[in-house]
């Protein structure tokens, strides 16, 4: 995509310990249609006035009047007075990582549901500034109101969480709907697999793949937003497949809460099959299974069975599906795999086929839960149970259900309250 939007600085001011995240925040640029042209990295504590140091400051604002910069994008989350001081010192608009990731989103959405859950993250985004405004207004300051005094700060401020309510209660209603139909879906007794990972992994390629549809594929980050499901074949029996949209190192609470209904499709699927880039540096990859797997607990991911996919073995280095195979697989079930030309596909199909389609005998010790009840429940759906005590704070099952079941209940229960009696496949 040509840069058509203006030149602008990214800076990061990172703890002494932590590396730069510079070229990240500069590929999210080039996604938003910026063209960076300055960046500035220092390691230190946070200034309370400008986050980054003033010497730092004031090489920035050289930098912004030579180079005709327009905007200065910070990787760090700021403090409402921070950006408001740093704004008025280089005369120039001052926004966050998070504030750029929202344009890109708004770039891409194609629903109502995505629009909704973009304006709803805005407004949580705006709501802390304009709390900061009303205090400035209430100073005699005008920090972005052209001229509104205290007054009109203080209905400004209303205004924004009157908006937040009236957004979430629009986004309650679409993710009831949601639920109903996933409903619907459990009871057809079909399957979901939901597809997850880091933006840009190749996750609906493989969707594609998977399903034979055509969604759009592009090199661009946060391409996908709204969730896509189709319904598939693995080893000749239905499932669905969900693509939706892609994780990012350090995401802003604020984000999670506000796309929780498309993020939902993730935490209730029955199989995850989550997606790495296999040709990226080791170090790499590593850092965007970490950050993956922290978004899924985020959301709610506790016991749903994992798939790592190792996507791109065509161009990635012998070595990295070594390594990761071996680190990663003592976690997780590995498989290697390119969407794009379709390699392995067959062996991924294998492998989800054994969890969706062996079935498993075993004895476990739950804590009584909600959570539990649920798997109960589970167990009774869609396979047998045969022994049930309920103990005083445990419940004791001998079951035999499907593995995708037995493992969601295995990841509930501590290592040695999970013991498999008897494996077999349904085939």
């Amino acid at each position: 995509m040509l840069a058509t939007r203006g030149r602008v600085a990214i800076v990061h001011r990172a703890y002494p310990w932590e590396e730069s995240n510079l070229n990240e925040l500069e590929e999210l640029c080039n996604t938003a249609g910026y063209e960076v042209v300055y960046r500035l990295f220092q390691r230190r504590y946070p200034h309370p006035e400008y986050n980054i140091g003033p010497s730092k400051l004031g090489e920035l604002k050289q930098a912004v009047k030579n180079l005709g910069i327009s905007k200065v994008i910070f990787e760090n989350e700021l403090k409402p007075l921070q950006e408001y001081n740093l704004a008025k010192i280089l005369s120039v608009e001052v926004i966050t990582r998070i504030r750029l990731i929202l344009e890109i989103f708004t770039q891409h959405a194609s629903n109502l549901e995505a629009k909704l859950q973009i304006k709803l993250a805005e407004l949580k985004y705006e709501l802390p500034r304009a709390r900061e405004k009303v205090k400035l207004a209430k100073r005699g300051e005008q920090p972005g109101f052209h001229g509104l005094g205290a007054y009109e700060a203080d209905v400004y401020y209303e205004e924004i969480n009157r908006r937040i309510h009236k957004l979430s209660e629009k986004l309650e209603e679409i993710k009831r709907k949601k639920l109903s139909a996933n409903l619907q879906r459990r009871v057809e007794g079909i399957p979901v697999i939901s597809l997850a990972g880091y933006t840009n992994a190749g996750k609906t390629t493989l969707f594609n793949t998977l399903t034979g549809y055509e969604a759009e594929v592009s090199p661009q980050m946060f391409t996908t937003l709204s969730t896509k499901r189709r319904l598939a074949k693995i080893d000749g029996k239905p499932v669905y497949v969900s693509d939706t949209v892609g994780f990012i190192k350090n995401v802003p609470t604020l984000l999670i809460s506000s796309f929780m209904s498309t993020l939902m499709e993730i935490a209730e699927a029955d199989l995850i099959l989550l997606v790495i880039d296999a040709s990226e540096p080791l170090e790499t990859m590593r850092e965007k299974l970490d950050a993956s797997l922290s978004t899924l607990r985020q959301i709610g991911v506790t016991n749903t069975p994992i798939i790592i996919v190792l996507n791109k073995n065509d161009i990635a280095p012998p070595t990295n599906l070594e390594e990761a195979a071996k680190v990663i697989g003592q976690s997780y079930p590995v498989i290697n795999i390119s969407a794009k030309r379709g390699d392995n596909i067959e062996g991924l199909h294998r492998v989800v086929s054994q969890f969706l389609n062996s079935f498993v005998l075993f004895k476990a010790s739950l804590t009584y839960s909600d959570e539990a009840k649920w798997l109960l429940q589970q167990a009774y759906m869609k396979g047998r149970v045969i022994d049930l005590k309920y103990q005083d704070s445990t419940i004791e099952i001998i079951a035999e259900t499907p593995l995708v079941v037995a493992e969601k209940i295995r990841r509930l229960t501590n290592p040695s309250g999970f013991r498999i009696i008897k494996q077999e496949s349904d085939q």
